[in-house]
């Protein structure tokens, strides 16, 4: 296996340094110091600050898109019902581990306030592939008449503020407290859209 380049390198750094501390807290030596680089070097990749935190961002995002997609390969021979269900659980499960959370909500939730439009851009034009993947689900509840006839936008708005929600909820609960609230928001939900 190849090494990182250092492009590689200060990526994986200011990700991890942004998630971890946020913009304003990270500074161009800090990440310097973690790649092992003098500061000086970093402008011969990246023209500031700015610049590396929205491509942070935007590989932050491109990490969560490939996240969603193994998780919809893994589960789409299942029925509507049991995909969103996994989307839920798995999505759930994701913003557990390896940090990927607490960089998300630093980085997509609380950016800078001079980088807010940048950010809220990447963020909307990534959201294009998690609608696709909604829709498709969504389309096939309905013809299988797992799931109400209703417009698929009403569903997908739905289901972003039931995964939204439970993401802001998992930086305050336990984990037992937590998996009682995924049950419980997930029941509820799928009560609301089911083909009765």
């Amino acid at each position: 296996m190849s090494e990182l380049s250092t492009v590689e390198k200060i990526r994986a750094a200011a990700m991890e340094l942004f998630g971890e501390k946020g913009y304003t807290e990270t500074s161009l030596a800090d990440i310097s110091s973690k790649v092992g680089i003098k500061k000086p070097s970093l402008y011969a990749h990246f023209k500031n600050k700015d610049d590396l935190f929205l491509l942070t961002v935007h590989d932050l995002m491109n990490l969560f898109l490939t996240k969603l997609s193994v998780i919809y390969e893994q589960h789409k021979t299942k029925s509507a019902k049991e995909q969103l269900h996994c989307f839920v659980v798995d999505f759930c499960t994701m913003i557990e581990k390896d940090s990927f959370g607490q960089m998300y909500r630093r980085l997509i939730l609380f950016p800078p306030e001079h980088l807010q439009s940048e950010v809220k851009a990447i963020f909307l034009r990534s959201e294009r592939l998690s609608d696709q993947i909604l829709h498709a689900i969504f389309t096939q509840g309905m013809a299988e008449g797992e799931i109400i006839e209703r417009p698929i936008d009403l569903y997908i708005n739905s289901f972003y503020c039931l995964t939204d929600g439970l993401f802001i909820q998992r930086f305050y609960y336990e984990p037992e407290y937590y998996d009682q609230k995924i049950h419980d928001a997930w029941t509820i939900f799928w009560e609301g859209i089911r083909a009765k």
